[in-house]
């Protein structure tokens, strides 16, 4: 099945963004709805490099485990996602929702690097949101992500033990924190031996994908 990624321009801080829509009709209620937030080496201006690192390639390899329409959006070169940019982020995805037949109760998110790092400061910046997150090799502010996020929010956390890029320190301590705050709903995943690419493994874990779709809001 031939898998095609529509580039649109950019509409909110000069931010262009890729979409995803599955062939064929969408479920009565819509369909999910996944935010990607790409790495650092992805940020540009052309609305494609996104697609080609992390859920990008997992898509096309099997899109029929990804049924939903997938957003990502790009980063300017010299920013991070943060501030005006993340919030930016957040209108173009709300415009997505409200021009596309999407499920509310069933709108994700998730990142890898700079966008694990992203993931977690657009979940806390807009934690009723979302009804789940997956943050891959990242790292976030532990006071925020501790006190911010909701106590039942599902979260799947990712990180390869031997990564020099973002130690793994850095999900370690938001994991722990969470578990102090009495978070019931999260998971984590350590992978031996992976340095900082530990994305292809999860992107591609039928238990991770089939957990992520079963992620309802009430």
């Amino acid at each position: 099945m031939a898998v095609r990624f529509i580039t649109k321009p950019a509409a909110h801080f000069g931010l262009p963004y890729a979409l995803y829509v599955p062939a064929g009709e969408p479920p009565k209620k819509g369909w999910p709805l996944v935010a990607f937030l790409h790495g650092a080496g992805e940020r540009g201006g052309d609305g494609v490099k996104q697609t080609m690192v992390g859920l990008g390639p997992a898509i096309k390899k099997s899109p029929e485990q990804w049924p939903a329409i997938v957003f990502m959006p790009q980063c300017p070169e010299g920013l991070f996602w943060h501030g005006e940019v993340l919030e930016a982020v957040f209108h173009s995805l709300l415009s997505v929702e409200n021009s596309h037949p999407v499920d509310q109760s069933r709108i994700y998110l998730t990142g890898l690097s700079m966008g694990g790092h992203g993931t977690w400061n657009l979940a806390t910046a807009h934690p009723e949101h979302f009804a789940a997150l997956a943050p891959i090799c990242g790292g976030a502010d532990p006071f925020r992500v501790r006190w911010l996020l909701p106590k039942d929010l599902p979260i799947w956390i990712f990180h390869g033990d031997a990564d020099r890029v973002v130690p793994v320190s850095h999900s370690r301590v938001l994991l722990e924190g969470l578990k102090l705050a009495g978070k019931t709903e999260v998971n984590y995943t350590e992978y031996p031996d992976i340095g900082h690419n530990c994305w292809d493994l999860a992107y591609q874990d039928t238990r991770f994908i089939h957990w992520l779709f079963s992620q309802k809001k009430a």
